[in-house]
Order: structure tokens, then sequence, then C-alpha cells
């Protein structure tokens, strides 16, 4: 019980420290999957969902989502990132195709392919195996391991881009989350220039099959990483 009550204290407390401090920034890998940002939990048999990011000037991403499971062991999905900017004036779309196999129950390998729809500089394939380990009831960890091709995330010239990424997270029943993700990402051919690291609040809450999380995205250690600012709402529905 202790050790439970000062997890809770220590997460909640680091949360608080991160939302009244920082900028806010993330690389364009972490939207390229079907899910909204790292998800290690098993696909609902159909789901629908719809986000909205903001980084409080004139550009705007609605995702659109619909996964659900195929198999027993197989999960797949699909997105649709609408891109505004210009106040709304413009906008440029981008699809992603996933699939997801599961290994054991906390494991997974996810294929996913992102392609621009009237665009042609956003195309990538991107690998990731994520795991999800509950360290006790009430808190578990869940970290994943990202490589990605083409020109969608390579920056022009780095050959692959590789992000990792860790998760904990705080489970108050089945209700209410929070978490809070630690994601870092380079390319290969130049790991300092092009590195980032991220730091991601996130708290949802269930109400029968519906889950709604906010997330805030706060660039560290990095100065080019605080020049912008974002806030994202995401809603799934089960079916």
């Amino acid at each position: 019980m202790g050790t439970n009550r000062f997890s809770v204290i220590a997460v909640v407390s680091l949360v608080v420290f991160m939302f009244t401090t920082s900028s806010f920034a993330v690389d364009r890998i972490w939207n390229m999957r079907y899910t909204y940002g790292p998800d290690g939990r098993e696909s609902p048999k159909i789901a629908a969902g719809f986000g909205l990011q903001s980084n409080f000037n004139d550009q705007v991403l609605f995702p659109i989502n619909i996964m659900g499971q195929v198999a027993k062991d197989w999960d797949l999905g699909l997105k649709v990132d609408l891109f505004s900017y210009n106040r709304l004036s413009n906008m440029v779309a981008s699809i992603d195709f996933g699939g997801r196999y599961r290994i054991g129950t906390s494991g997974f390998i996810e294929l996913d392919g992102y392609f621009g729809l009237n665009r042609n500089d956003r195309t990538a394939v991107i690998l990731t195996y994520g795991k999800e380990h509950y360290i006790a009831k009430v808190f578990s960890n869940y970290y994943e391991a990202r490589v990605g091709v083409l020109d969608g995330v390579d920056k022009g010239d780095g050959w692959a881009q590789m992000e990792i990424a860790t998760q904990p997270t705080l489970h108050f029943g089945k209700y209410f989350l929070l978490m809070v993700e630690v994601t870092a990402s380079s390319t290969i051919r130049h790991p300092i220039r092009d590195f980032m690291a991220d730091i991601i609040p996130k708290a949802e809450i269930a109400v029968g099959a519906t889950r709604v999380r906010l997330d805030f995205d706060i660039g560290i250690l990095k100065e080019d990483n605080n020049k912008s600012k974002k806030v994202s709402l995401y809603a799934l529905q089960a079916f």
C-alpha cells in the first residue's frame, strides 16, 4: 500500500509540474500509426475515433480512425490525418494503414504505411515493437521501439528514423488513467542534429464504451524543440 501510494503521489506531482512549465513540441513520426499515440491495449472488436491537435496558432490536425480485431492475435486499423493551416483555409490529408500482431498478452509487432493523399512528402513505413508491463495492480509501464523509413520521417537525408518511448501509467480502477509518456527520436545519419525528446502528460477517462484522452506535449533538452505549443484531445468509441 505504501509503495502504491508513493507512486501515485510521485506521478501526480510530476504531471502538475510539467503542466506549468516548458513549451510543447512533437516529432512527426509520433503520429504515424493508426492509434492515437502509443497504446499497448488490445483493440476492441471494432472502434472509431476522432481527435484534434492544436499548436495554438493557425495549424490544426484532425485525426479520424477506425480499428478492430480481425483474428485472435491480429488487429487492423486505418487513420486519416486532416492537417489544416492558414486559419482553416487550406487543408491537406494523409492516411495510415496499420496492422498489429499480438505476442502473448502484453506485447505486439506493428507495421504502418503512411501516405499523402494530396501531397507527396509524407510517405513512410514504420515498424513498431511495443510491450506493457504491470508492476502492480494500479501501476504499469508501456515501452516501445520504432524505426521508420522513406521521406516522411528521414528528414530528407537521414536514411531512417528511430524512436523509443516509455509510458508509466497509474490505473484508477477501469475508468481513469494518468500517464506520462517520455519519447525520444532521431535519424540514423544525423543523430545529434535531428534529435528530439518530449514529455507528454496524459489523462484518460472511460465512460461505458467511450474513452476520452487529453494530452499535453512538452519539448525538452533542445532549444529548437521548444518553438511550438501543442495540446491534443481524442475520443474513441467501441462498438
